[in-house]
């Protein structure tokens, strides 16, 4: 059967650096006396930001844990994903959908997409419906940067310390962050294929509220990377509104923070 568009869900709010965020960029064409750790930047504005590719993988792997669904590989000896043809040849019965964490690992596969080696789980699941945009500064943050650190600047420098632990010979090195406080807006965009679509944003809303918890980039056990989602909003916008360009409607959340909306999760009233 071949899924049907239903809508989106457009997820918007805020993301705040409680510390400092490291999230590397490429040190192609460095000056001399440059930063060895650069953040990534926008090349034409010089301004940090936030990769979706970098927000979307760190609430997979989160969600991916958190169900289950992370195990030592018995021949690489690392950490996977289960769902992948070769683990499953270790254990074939983790190919069953009867087995429990299989439909874990079918919403996985319908948020972020199926691995491209789990034909079962792909068939089951359909198009990936997560789509996640770059973030970028807010106006008001970037004004609050430049005020402090001058005009054009974004970013600051910590230097951190390796030591030699027989010499005790220190080893700085320079780390470019984005400072804490900084704010950017998040833009999330959800697809809905089935009406049972909208539990899934519980499991993403999940992921995010772990993310409070973990880091975000490079650093995270040293002290970077710790954020915060606020002044969260959803709008439903049907196929029906694509075509007529209505902007869709907004759904009613108890609450703007991840913790209110999770709390009350089941008494969101989504659209049919």
């Amino acid at each position: 059967m071949v899924p049907k568009f239903l809508g989106k869900f457009l997820i918007t709010g805020k993301i705040t650096c409680l510390t400092g965020l490291h999230i590397g960029g490429t040190t192609t064409g460095m000056e001399i006396g440059g930063v060895d750790n650069p953040v990534i930047k926008d090349p034409i504005t010089d301004e940090p930001f936030i990769p979706g590719s970098s927000l979307r993988g760190k609430i997979r792997s989160l969600t991916e844990w958190r169900l289950g669904l992370i195990e030592m590989h018995g021949k690489h000896n690392s950490y996977q994903a289960y769902a992948c043809d070769e683990l499953k040849q270790l254990c074939p019965e983790k190919s069953s959908p009867d087995y429990q964490p299989w439909q874990n690992a079918l919403a996985v596969a319908r948020l972020f997409g199926a691995a491209n080696d789990d034909n079962l789980v792909r068939t089951k699941a359909g198009p990936s419906r997560l789509i996640v945009r770059d973030v970028f500064l807010t106006e008001n943050s970037k004004n609050k940067l430049q005020e402090a650190l001058g005009q054009g600047t974004f970013t600051e420098v910590k230097t951190e310390n390796s030591l030699d632990r027989v010499t005790s010979l220190a080893n700085p090195r320079p780390l470019e962050r984005v400072p804490a406080k900084s704010e950017f807006g998040l833009n999330l965009v959800m697809d809905a294929y089935e009406t049972s679509d909208a539990q899934l944003l519980q499991h993403l809303l999940t992921a995010l509220a772990m993310l409070e918890h973990s880091s975000l980039g490079g650093g995270g056990s040293r002290g970077s990377g710790q954020v915060e989602f606020n002044e969260i909003k959803i709008t439903w916008r049907s196929s029906e509104d694509y075509a007529t360009g209505n902007t869709g409607a907004a759904v009613k959340l108890p609450g703007e923070s991840l913790e209110e909306i999770l709390k009350g999760f089941d008494s969101i009233q989504w659209p049919d």
